[in-house]
């Protein structure tokens, strides 16, 4: 593990991953609560609070990228295509280690977390990429959606991240 990893830790025997940024110092930046009823905001915790006893593990972003560029994946490709547009060809690679640690402080107190639209997962691959995704709500989407519900799903995500910017013109993660 290093400074701006994107870790993650397998929770309920891998029925879900918890997400966080990597600081360096033996700390993550993560969504978290109190207890798992009380609502979530993005905190600076030791990596053993992250981890909850559980391995820490090192998101590939190799693979991540392949995903995003598999032809049979064409609304996640389009978030590639609109990075690309809004970012230039960076979009292809992650940021430097102190970028990533620095967008993920930026966001420290934020509470706008959404366990479909707005995880912990969409916050480290943001902070890693400035590409808001969730590998694990495309596929329960993919599961409970027809294909073509799950199109116009994409579809509407990406129209989203087009026009929900701030006043400086970058996407809003």
């Amino acid at each position: 593990m290093a400074k701006g990893d994107h870790l993650y830790v397998q929770r309920a025997n891998g029925l879900y991953a918890h997400h966080g940024i990597d600081c360096g110092d033996g700390t993550a930046i993560h969504y978290s609560g109190e207890h798992w009823y009380s609502s979530r905001s993005v905190r600076h915790t030791t990596i053993e609070a992250f981890a909850r006893g559980d391995e820490v593990l090192v998101r590939d972003y190799a693979e991540f990228f392949a995903r995003l560029r598999d032809t049979k994946s064409l609304p996640r490709r389009l978030h590639v295509q609109l990075a690309e547009i809004l970012r230039g060809k960076e979009s292809q690679r992650s940021f430097s280690p102190a970028a990533v640690v620095s967008r993920a402080r930026s966001r420290l107190g934020e509470s706008r977390f959404d366990i479909m639209l707005h995880n912990c997962e969409h916050f480290a691959t943001w902070c890693k990429t400035g590409i808001n995704d969730s590998e694990q709500i495309y596929a329960l989407w993919r599961a409970v959606l027809s294909p073509e519900s799950y199109r116009k799903l994409r579809r509407q995500s990406v129209l989203s991240a087009v026009f929900d910017r701030d006043a400086s013109g970058s996407a809003e993660p």
